[in-house]
């Protein structure tokens, strides 16, 4: 690790509200910057609740949570479906850059005096550090520019949001693309996947559910997108572990519903299960990835980054990718042998990303007082 002489470190963070992978990236990194400063302060804007960072953030991090639209990414109608047309119309507003949308983050960010910016990967935190002239860090395995491209064949009208959005992210003072990344760029620094870390032992967590020691279970999860699952629930080993819009932790049979804002950190509900279905997001792939975790995995195929993950999967995960309608009606649990017990708990530890992530920060912030010094 680069050793720094900062006690303490400011950052304004500004989150993508597209699913929870975003949300957990950021939270990751600052989980292992927590290691190298004795305090931390945070500003975050965005839309991903304020429980989510309670739970995420270190205990060394004081932040404050500021409910801000930081970019539109793609309107959802629920987990698996986005509407362009409607998407359209919300983002050639939203880069218009209105002050009624920068007033606020500015006002606070111009009290606050962060070191940086982190974004993940919202474009407004980039163009904000840029009128003020505050640094900006971008952390990504996708940008929204390459996302619409793959609309530009029935609505030419993207060309505008394209090449604003382009000219936004080129504005960056340090670029991080994290594996799988969609589109290399030879200025970014490349970082193995970033996941958060399990802090729970299995039996832990198994009494935390209500099971025993000797039960597994399977988590079923769609990101932060919750849905209503209309499946059989089975009986017996192994349980289904449900997170959803639940007011509290139910159990029905083998199966367990859990609210989203559950005490049991999500990395460890993953880390302890015996394999994980549900939505193909970043966030998933990359904890399946990095705790050795089965995956029967559901991809959006209308979602320009599905088949980078895909092949991911495929390299990377004991993986077997299943359709929406084998989601939906719990077909996919033929699947279930073939993966279950897969997981080897003696396999080699993966490199967190979030390591890689937090020396090229460092290295940052010592090169820029340096360069401080000498002007």
């Amino acid at each position: 690790m680069i050793k720094t002489t900062f006690p303490s470190l400011k950052i304004a963070c500004f989150v993508s509200p597209h699913g929870f992978g975003h949300a957990t990236r950021i939270s990751a990194v600052i989980q292992e910057l927590a290691q190298s400063f004795p305090r931390l302060e945070l500003i975050i804007f965005g839309k991903t609740p304020q429980w989510f960072w309670e739970n995420n953030l270190p205990k060394n991090c004081k932040f404050r949570f500021c409910e801000t639209k930081t970019d539109i990414g793609l309107i959802q109608n629920g987990p698996f479906l986005h509407d362009s047309v409607e998407t359209l119309k919300e983002v050639n507003q939203f880069l218009k850059f209105p002050t009624s949308e920068l007033e606020r983050p500015i006002k606070w960010i111009h009290a606050f005096e962060p070191t940086f910016i982190l974004c993940d990967i919202s474009p407004l935190g980039i163009e904000i550090g840029s009128r003020l002239n505050i640094p900006t860090l971008l952390l990504e395995n996708f940008t929204w520019d390459w996302i619409y491209q793959s609309f530009l064949e029935d609505q030419d009208e993207y060309k505008y949001a394209i090449e604003i959005l382009s000219s936004v992210y080129a504005k960056v003072s340090l670029r991080l693309q994290c594996m799988p990344y969609c589109e290399g760029s030879r200025f970014a620094k490349k970082l193995n996947p970033i996941f958060r870390p399990p802090s729970l032992i299995k039996s832990q967590v198994l009494e935390s559910l209500g099971l025993e020691e000797d039960d597994s279970y399977i988590l079923v999860t769609t990101g932060g997108i919750s849905m209503a699952h209309t499946f059989k629930n089975p009986t017996g080993n192994p349980y289904l572990v449900i997170p959803g819009d639940f007011p509290e932790m139910t159990k029905k049979g083998s199966t367990i519903h859990l609210p989203m804002n559950s005490r049991i950190p999500f990395p460890d509900l993953v880390n302890a299960s015996s394999l994980l279905v549900g939505k193909a997001g970043y966030g998933t792939i990359a904890e399946c990835w990095g705790m050795d975790i089965p995956f029967l995995g559901v991809f959006r195929d209308t979602f320009r980054e599905s088949d980078i993950l895909r092949q991911f999967c495929i390299q990377e995960l004991d993986f077997k990718e299943i359709t929406l309608p084998e989601f939906n009606d719990g077909s996919w649990m033929k699947y279930i042998p073939d993966l279950l017990g897969k997981k080897i708990s003696n396999s080699p530890a993966k490199r967190n990303g979030t390591k890689d992530a937090c020396a090229q920060i460092l290295h940052f912030l010592n090169q820029s007082t340096r360069l401080q010094h000498v002007t």
